[in-house]
């Protein structure tokens, strides 16, 4: 908030890669909220969180 102006210009960017990020993360089996938020569950099991781990490490490693 202290560059008002630089901040107006970089929101429809921001935007528009949170959209692909949030796409990508769909087509490798992430559901996301609203493509920014995630959550976990203490039900999850250690097998659950592995394949999420490599899903993660999927999409990560085909950002530039």
């Amino acid at each position: 908030l202290h560059h008002p102006l630089r901040l107006a210009r970089e929101l429809k960017p921001r935007k528009h890669m949170m959209e692909e990020m949030g796409a990508a993360y769909m087509a490798a089996g992430i559901v996301t909220l609203a493509g920014s938020r995630i959550y976990t569950s203490m039900a999850d099991t250690n097998e659950v969180i592995d394949e999420a781990l490599s899903r993660f490490e999927s999409v990560l490693t085909a950002v530039e």
